[in-house]
Parts: C-alpha cells; sequence; structure tokens
C-alpha cells in the first residue's frame, strides 16, 4: 500500500483556484499524485463563507478559505485530509462544520476534527489488497480544540491518544498517526518533540508523519518505524514578502510504502512566491535537497547535537526578546506560550539558560541554526 502524504495546505493570498488552476499548480507533482495508490494532505484553513462566521480570538492570524478552494484537493486527487491543526478552528465551531459537511459532500474523507473531541479523534482508513490502514489526526494545543461538547481540532492527549491506537489495532493492520506540531521556522525538532513521537511509536503507532513548521525537517526510521518531523509547507502563500530561497517555499511530499516494512521516501520540491506553481526537484537539485535533509537527519541521530542546536534556537527565536516582559496584558499570547507543547519547549529552555547562566553557551548555537534555515539551493 503506497500513500502520498503532503504537508501544510492553506489558500491565503490566492485568487480562488478552479480545476484547471490547480491542475496547472500540480502539474510536476501529477506524477507522484497518481503513482500512490492513496492521497492525504493537511488543509490548514476552514472553507466556509467568511461573512457567515465570526473569527475567534487568537494569537496569530485567523484564516479562511472559500467552499471553492475545495477544486484543489480534487486535481490532488486528495482520499483523506487531516483536520488537527491550529487554523481549522479559526472561524469558530460553524466555520469549521461547514468545511466537514463540504467535505463529507464531496466524497473526501476526514480526521483529526469533529463536532466533539471523541469525534476529533476518530479514524479514517484506507484499505487496498486484504490490508487496512488507520490514519489519526492530532494537534498541539493551541486555539480551536475541540471539548467534550464543542467542534474543533483533535488536541493531544497522550492516553486518549494510546487507546485510540489501541482501538484502532483491533481493527486495521496498520496505524498512522498524523501529528501537527513543532516549532515554526525551526529545521529541527526539539528534543522534546523527538521523544513525543517517539513515544507515539511505543504507544503502537506503525509511522507519524508530521507537519506545521513552515520549513522542511529531517526524518528518522524509531525502531524499525518512519517518523517524519516535517514536510513543510505544500502550497502556503506567506503574508509577508519573502525571498524565492527562504525555507517557507521548500518542503517535501513523504511517499509512504506499507508491507512487511514501512519505509518512506521523500520527494523535494519549492513553489513559487505567488504560490501559483510547485516545481519538483530533479537532478542536482534533488541531490543537494537530499543532501540537506540527510544533514538534518544526522542532527537527529545525536542526542547532544539536537539539544545544543535547540538551545540555539531558543534564543534565536523572534519571542526571545520579550519573553522576560510577557506576562503584559497579551492574554491570548501567554495562553499560547503555555498551553501549546512546541511554545513551552522553547520558554523552558530559555529560562534554563537563564536559571543556569548558560546563555552565553548558547549563542553560537544560534549561529549554527542560522545556517541550517539557509536552503541549500
Amino acid at each position: 500500500m503506497k500513500i502520498l502524504f503532503a504537508g501544510d495546505l492553506n489558500f491565503r493570498g490566492i485568487d480562488p483556484v478552479g480545476f484547471d488552476d490547480s491542475n496547472a499548480i500540480l502539474s510536476e507533482v501529477k506524477p507522484y499524485l497518481t503513482s500512490a495508490d492513496f492521497r492525504v494532505v493537511n488543509l490548514e484553513t476552514p472553507l466556509a463563507r467568511k461573512e457567515n462566521h465570526r473569527p475567534i480570538k487568537k494569537s496569530g492570524p485567523n484564516l479562511i478559505g472559500i467552499p471553492e478552494n475545495i477544486a484543489f484537493l480534487k486535481a490532488f486527487g486528495a482520499d483523506a485530509v487531516t483536520l488537527a491543526n491550529n487554523h481549522i478552528g479559526d472561524f469558530g465551531e460553524g466555520a469549521c462544520a461547514d468545511t466537514i459537511l463540504l467535505l463529507d459532500e464531496t466524497g473526501i474523507a476526514h480526521c483529526g476534527a469533529g463536532e466533539n473531541t471523541e469525534a476529533a479523534y476518530r479514524a479514517c482508513y484506507f484499505q487496498r489488497d486484504g490490508k487496512t490502514t488507520a490514519l489519526i489526526s492530532v494537534c498541539e494545543n493551541e486555539f480551536g480544540m475541540a471539548t467534550d461538547t464543542s467542534w474543533g481540532s483533535a488536541g493531544y492527549e497522550p492516553r486518549r491518544l494510546l487507546r485510540q491506537i489501541r482501538e484502532e489495532k483491533d481493527y486495521a493492520d496498520y496505524v498512522i498517526v498524523a501529528f501537527h506540531g513543532g516549532n515554526e521556522f525551526n529545521p529541527l525538532p526539539s528534543p522534546a518533540t523527538t521523544e513525543r513521537y517517539r513515544l507515539i511509536c511505543d504507544m503502537g503507532a506503525d509511522a507519524v508523519i508530521a507537519g506545521h513548521t513552515h520549513c522542511p525537517q529531517g526524518y528518522e526510521i524509531f525502531d524499525g518505524k518512519p517518523i517524519v518531523y516535517s514536510m513543510g509547507n505544500l502550497l502556503f502563500k506567506s503574508a509577508v514578502e519573502k525571498a524565492p530561497e527562504d525555507a517557507w517555499h521548500y518542503g517535501y511530499l513523504c511517499l509512504l510504502e506499507i508491507g512487511d516494512i514501512v519505509s518512506i521516501t521523500p520527494i523535494p520540491y519549492r513553489f513559487s512566491t505567488d504560490a501559483k506553481q510547485i516545481h519538483v526537484f530533479d537532478g542536482e537539485e534533488r541531490d543537494a535537497m537530499l543532501a540537506y535533509l540527510d544533514k538534518l537527519n544526522a542532527c537527529i541521530a545525536d542526542p547532544v547535537t539536537l539539544a545544543r542546536c535547540f538551545e540555539g534556537w531558543s534564543i534565536l527565536h523572534p519571542w526571545c526578546p520579550r519573553l522576560p516582559n510577557s506576562y503584559d496584558d497579551n492574554t491570548s499570547g501567554n495562553f499560547n506560550l503555555i498551553s501549546c507543547e512546541a511554545h513551552c519547549d522553547q520558554l523552558r529552555t530559555l529560562l534554563s539558560l537563564y536559571h543556569r547562566e548558560t546563555y552565553e553557551d548558547a549563542l553560537p548555537w544560534g549561529e549554527k541554526m542560522k545556517e541550517l534555515q539557509k536552503m541549500p539551493i
């Protein structure tokens, strides 16, 4: 069974894309889409009429697409979308419900959001050659999370996820967990993130496929199980002008092959700044991007290097200058620093550097992280 996973998809700043426009954007991707048995993408926006809904209170932007954007998912050949992310609830419960209704009407399976937490944790399934794969979608606890009585995303709850994986194992041959989380713009996962995803493998997942960082991160095989830390954006126009070579515009598709063993093949690309074309790398460009991913993979495999890199990242991130004075009237921002696992990782690491008086020691690792942020082509 071959399942092709793609990263974050958002239609901000893109003119309404019809089926023909979408096919043009995806022209270089099409051969890889058609060679897979199933295709999955993270839909990081509600698709609903903006005038019918109100944005929720949060830090960061409130994003929304329009129902007509479903044409892109059709052109992509999406068999399923993951919805557990920090934007599907940006315009409240109604927009989330409208999106799920639209997907149901279109015949696209989904997981990761629903009318309550139980529904959001339900898996969707892929079946081929007598084998069944279950896909569960969860995310870090930011904004728009489902509760026992309200619509939203499946926020990460370890015991609930453990029970869900065990339940799916009774029915399916394989269980894949799609996880939306990590530190944005960081080319490497934090040590806590690697432990979190490895724990999910210990829970029984056969692979973890993650995203959210708006840049590609590496991957590893842990106890025979693939962990993809971030595929980067699939198509997501930046709100501010970024150079074409900014990591925001880079990513890779992940071809997951499931059989006696579960393996992954990365397919790297870059999309244009106007989000009108996805260019799949070939030849020397492809070799350069795969070598870059191998460099990230080597850092992930070395726990000491990974820890030092995250210390460097923690002082490098733009939150850093305001952290000592962050407890002001910025209620949403302060909540997000504490509630979101990735943000809490960084805050804890930064405060630890101050406490241990090793802040200066981390500065060179911040410079190393700046180098790792640079794309090789």
